[in-house]
């Protein structure tokens, strides 16, 4: 049997999967819930139709706030399913960089999430800043060990 040994700042990498699974999963999609009990939208509907609007009656800026809210939970559930798999990867490979692109990502997605909520959806955008280090950890040691082949 293998065993794998990691550092353990790792711990701080998957603390910050922790918190964005629950800012995914419970607080946004709380968002979403709340927005569709006060417009009567029912799942599956992700994005109604403008029948479904004007058989509902809903006024302009009832719309907006649940498409706000559900723009900020599915735009999460995008970003999380491609970054999550390469998250836990750089952490293994560099737990200490990654916790610390981690924070950057975590609180620029929390601050994205509220700021879509009221439309202001760039205010997290600096999260592509911890996006691209892990990209580039992940990215720099799979060119390091393609080097290394025999040629």
């Amino acid at each position: 049997m293998a065993t794998l040994t990691v550092a353990p700042h790792f711990g701080f990498v998957l603390a910050e999967l922790v918190v964005l699974y629950l800012w995914q999963n419970a607080v946004l999609a709380g968002f979403v819930a709340k927005a569709r009990k006060a417009t009567g939208i029912k799942a599956p509907t992700l994005y109604p139709r403008d029948s479904q609007i004007k058989e509902l009656k809903l006024k302009d800026e009832q719309v907006t706030n649940y498409m706000q809210a559900q723009r900020a939970h599915l735009n999460t559930v995008e970003f999380t399913s491609a970054f999550t798999a390469l998250f836990v990867v750089a952490g293994l490979l560099d737990a200490r960089a990654t916790a610390i692109a981690g924070a950057v990502v975590v609180l620029g997605r929390i601050l994205g999430g509220i700021g879509y909520q009221y439309g202001k959806r760039g205010i997290g955008g600096f999260f592509h800043l911890g996006e691209l280090y892990v990209l580039y950890i992940v990215g720099s040691h799979a060119y390091r060990l393609i080097s290394t082949l025999p040629q």
